[in-house]
């Protein structure tokens, strides 16, 4: 029972308590030895029909006040669960491509619920199944994760944490084509900010990446990085060293002259223009 929940012998006993003048005035009137003077008939039917008229409003009074008190229980238990989704945590597992290329792949530990994730660990699922020499490999690499291999403390809403994982180049060189059987899965286990648990199961599925290819340079935020970080190296080797940069310089007379220039060849191609049409 919960602590806001009201006992239903509570209702029971208001009832007796309407109910038993009503019995106590049928039971004297009707009663064996009971001797109505016919001139207070009319009195004694009155006051049973208004005994039962009573005893019927009582009785929905009841009623009422018991469907009233169920539904505000109900209401009391929708805002409890509105109030615990609102701070449920949901932690999943992600393997997403490196801006620094496609072939490397990032392992990520994300919260997408909408509150914070606290104690949050990770545990191989099916732990019975003989791994792959290519699951072992992934495996070595997350245990070397401190908070894959402890837990995390508290993980915020939209939290994220990352690491290098592995290369596809690098694996298909060392396991060929099978390398995309892998497959592994975990269970992870969390809290929310009021210590309720909750619980998901996420699965790496390597077949997924299969066939997938890309097309370009990379990221193009990345590649900027990369020409930014270039010149920065070449003026650095300008300001520090002896290198010299060839610049060509022109004046505002400069400029002038070029548009004069400018100005007369098109006048010239006009004038030619003309004579021929001419």
């Amino acid at each position: 029972m919960n602590k806001d929940e009201k006992p239903l012998w509570m209702y029971w006993v208001l009832l007796a308590g309407f109910t038993s003048p009503t019995l106590f005035i049928a039971g004297i009137a009707i009663g064996s030895n009971a001797s109505i003077p016919s001139e207070n008939v009319w009195v004694y039917i009155s006051a049973i029909i208004s005994a039962i008229a009573t005893c019927i409003i009582a009785f929905l009074t009841i009623v009422l006040a018991v469907e009233t008190w169920r539904l505000r229980r109900t209401q009391d238990d929708q805002i409890d669960t509105n109030r615990k989704e609102n701070i449920r945590p949901h932690v999943e597992i992600f393997l997403e491509s490196s801006v620094v290329g496609f072939q490397f792949i990032i392992f990520k530990v994300e919260n997408i619920g909408r509150g914070l994730a606290r104690n949050v660990q990770f545990k191989l699922g099916n732990s019975e199944k003989e791994l792959l020499d290519s699951e072992k490999d992934i495996m070595t690499t997350l245990e070397k994760l401190s908070f894959f291999r402890n837990s995390l403390s508290t993980l915020g809403v939209n939290g994220t944490k990352k690491s290098f994982l592995f290369s596809f180049i690098d694996m298909y060189d060392k396991y060929g084509s099978d390398f995309y059987e892998t497959k592994l899965s975990f269970h992870i286990s969390f809290e929310d900010i009021e210590g309720n648990p909750y619980s998901t199961y996420s699965i790496i599925d390597l077949s997924e990446f299969k066939g997938i290819t890309e097309i370009g340079k990379g990221n193009p935020a990345y590649r900027t990085s990369i020409e930014l970080e270039k010149i920065r190296e070449l003026l650095k080797s300008v300001i520090s060293g002896n290198r010299r940069i060839n610049i060509d310089s022109y004046s505002q007379s400069d400029r002038n002259n070029r548009q004069e220039t400018i100005e007369k060849k098109h006048l010239e191609h006009v004038k030619n223009s003309e004579e021929k049409l001419t």
